[in-house]
């Protein structure tokens, strides 16, 4: 886990600081570290390739525009009733105070989060995050009023591997810090939470998902990727593919 915020550090050594300059994205790119025998080697039909500052300015865009903040309460997670006693084991004397009542949860982004692509690192993409959770208790009445019971700032770095058909998940360093606390919180409790939902959540997702569920077209149903490859080079990712064609149907 050091060693994914070290790159982290490195990352931020290297990049500037983001500065608004007629609306342009303010991380710069890189030359592409590659030479011409490294790219014409490449027996793919295409190859796309993605600097980290695109990441990074989409974050950046979304994190100023304030739509990294993400609100989880009971009654809105299907099959999953979000009451103190759940949290029992993240903060014990919640449920001796607050008995099943109902919980929510203010998730927000402190700072845009940190993409880094690095060549021949364990998971070749870095994600490092920053943001606060509030806990609160929902008031037995209905009104939507609510009780703060505790205040927790984590920092979060995930070290992956993005391929097209999955995403492999080789580290995730997680710390939190109590800001507030009405009880007792426990704070491993709340890291080893985070930690496994990262690793559960991770492998679901893919490249190859994102594609079919964004990319429509009205040739999308005829041509697609196959045998797409992907890899991280020094600030750059770099996606490479043939294409396959499925018989169009009889002109009418």
């Amino acid at each position: 886990a050091a060693r994914h915020l070290t790159m982290h550090q490195q990352q931020q050594q290297r990049q500037p600081q983001p500065r608004l300059l007629d609306g342009a994205c303010p991380f710069p790119a890189s030359p592409l570290p590659l030479t011409p025998a490294d790219i014409g080697g490449d027996a793919s039909m295409f190859s796309l390739y993605l600097h980290e500052a695109i990441p990074n300015c989409i974050f950046w865009g979304l994190f100023n525009a304030g739509a990294l903040h993400q609100t989880i309460q009971d009654g809105n997670i299907p099959q999953l009733r979000l009451i103190t006693d759940l949290f029992g084991g993240l903060i014990p004397e919640l449920p001796k105070h607050f008995s099943k009542r109902g919980m929510l949860m203010d998730i927000m982004l402190t700072e845009p989060p940190v993409v880094s692509f690095n060549a021949g690192a364990e998971g070749g993409v870095v994600i490092a995050a920053r943001y606060d959770t509030n806990v609160s208790v929902l008031n037995a009445t209905g009104d939507g009023a609510t009780v703060l019971v505790a205040q927790l700032s984590a920092n979060v770095s995930i070290a992956a591997d993005f391929g097209w058909g999955a995403t492999v998940i080789h580290s995730t360093a997680v710390n939190y810090a109590v800001k507030y606390e009405m009880f007792p919180v426990n704070v491993k409790g709340w890291i080893q939470i985070i930690d496994w939902v990262v690793k559960q959540a991770g492998p679901r997702q893919s490249l190859g998902q994102l594609w079919d569920t964004y990319v429509k077209t009205p040739a999308t149903p005829y041509i697609g990727l196959d045998k797409v490859a992907t890899r991280a080079v020094d600030q750059w990712f770099v996606v490479s593919s043939d294409v396959k064609v499925t018989q169009l149907p009889p002109v009418a």
